[in-house]
């Protein structure tokens, strides 16, 4: 019996190293696959999206006596990737169908049909037989059993059908719903039927992703009320979980000496507004900004930096023009601050009683800034400014509405406004509005008449 042992040993041993090497081959490679998870058929079980979540005594139609330790992927090395375009490439595994390819070189039952509801090609021409909609949160299109040829239909009028949460929810990139096949339905969430206490399974995208950064997020309405030197670093993940951040600012296309590094801020958040509580930077006027992102996942790993750029994933949000005109070169990486304040309309009016039907006369005293003073303010006089009156009243007689000063007559006596709105010589424009005007009728004038 000793001898036995001695000798199942020794053979074990070359296996054991063999294991092992394909061990680290195969982890690599699915690690570059970002979908993960099971996925469950009541006729065939549990069917694995990743070789990371392969379960080596699962992979065979009948049962061992007793257990293997196997690392993963050992065994084959598959996964199943949701690519920039939403289009699905790779294989899962069953250990009775074998592969199930998500990019067969055939076309499927459809004919390429539900392309339809692609936000991006997916068909012959790429080899692409399913996608995903992140309007609808819905996944479309078709897997194929590799050994036999039959098919999975992702879109299937199973109810509820396959979806995955997108960049907008508090946890995206879980699947659930179903897809249907000549072998029954296929479940991708075990919260489908509320049988996660019996068989915990669910397939989502692992990976910690960006879906998209935007910059400065600070509009024309913000910076007329809070300043023009301010932005607001806004990003938004695609999947994975967020469990810190960090944020690095610079006037070079470089991390190096930057003009703000935020540092690891522990937390979810989707935004750094600076400055602010977590900011202390505070943007210059008229300065183009270079910016990166960095996010950790639940097990405290880093993400490579982001760097923002509108090629990719950047969204620039305001003074587009700005930007272009002050960086020239690469303006798809940064964003431009405002070259000054924003102009501060003001106005009174006379007299301060208003009657329907007369003449009330609005005089501007707004004032503006420059680009060689931009924080220092000068009475809008000449060609400084332009002027917009407006009334709530759309009966009301506006006598010189570009003016800075006009004269308006009421036409109803109801609640009205009146607002004027300022634009400098860089198109920067502010408004203001009035309170709640009350308009009167006019008294009648009581005269005395002796009786006859």
């Amino acid at each position: 019996m000793l001898m036995r042992w001695r000798k199942l040993l020794l053979l074990s041993l070359p296996m054991a190293a063999l294991l092992l090497s394909a061990f680290f081959n195969g982890a690599r490679a699915s690690i570059n696959d970002n979908v993960r998870g099971r996925a469950f058929n009541p006729l065939y079980g549990l069917i694995s999206f990743n070789c990371l979540d392969d379960d080596f005594a699962g992979r065979f139609p009948f049962t061992f006596t007793f257990r293997f330790n196997v690392p993963a992927c050992s065994l084959s090395q598959h996964g199943v990737h949701l690519d920039a375009d939403d289009n699905f490439s790779g294989e899962a595994w069953n250990p009775v169908l074998g592969f199930i390819d998500f990019a067969p070189a055939v076309a499927p039952p459809d004919n390429y049909a539900f392309n339809v509801n692609c936000l991006n090609q997916c068909n012959a021409a790429n080899q692409c037989t399913a996608c995903y909609n992140e309007n609808d949160q819905r996944v479309y299109g078709w897997g194929r059993v590799v050994v036999d040829g039959r098919w999975i239909e992702l879109n299937s009028t199973i109810v509820p059908q396959t979806t995955m949460t997108n960049y907008l929810a508090p946890q995206p990139g879980i699947f659930s719903g179903y897809a249907s096949s000549t072998f029954g339905s296929i479940s991708f969430n075990c919260s489908n039927d509320s049988s996660c206490a019996t068989e915990d399974y669910k397939v989502w995208l692992w990976k910690l992703e960006l879906k998209e950064m935007s910059g400065p997020n600070w509009s024309f309405s913000e910076a007329c009320t809070g300043g023009a030197r301010k932005a607001v670093f806004k990003w938004l993940r695609r999947s994975g979980t967020q469990t810190a951040y960090r944020v690095v600012i610079n006037t070079t296309n470089s991390t190096s000496s930057p003009v703000f590094d935020s540092g690891k801020l522990g937390g979810s958040a989707t935004q750094l507004v600076c400055p602010g509580p977590m900011c202390a930077f505070t943007p210059t006027y008229n300065t183009s900004y270079y910016w990166w992102l960095q996010l950790w996942n639940e097990n405290d790993e880093p993400t490579e930096y982001f760097q923002f750029d509108t090629n990719t994933f950047g969204v620039l949000t305001d003074n587009i023009a700005g930007n272009a005109t002050a960086n020239p070169v690469n303006p798809n990486l940064t964003f431009t601050t405002y070259r000054h304040e924003f102009p501060t309309p003001y106005f009174t009016w006379s007299p301060f009683e208003i009657l329907v039907g007369t003449s009330t006369e609005f005089v501007s005293s707004s004032s503006y800034y420059t680009t060689a003073s931009p924080s220092t303010s000068f009475p809008c006089v000449g060609l400084a400014c332009q002027y917009q009156w407006t009334a709530s009243d759309a009966a009301a007689q506006i006598l010189a509405s570009t003016s800075a000063t006009t004269s308006i007559i009421f036409a109803n006596i109801r609640p009205q406004t009146v607002t004027l709105s300022v634009t400098d010589t860089d198109l920067y424009t502010c408004s203001m509005t009035t309170p709640v005007l009350t308009i009167n009728f006019q008294l009648p004038i009581w005269k005395e008449v002796k009786a006859e």
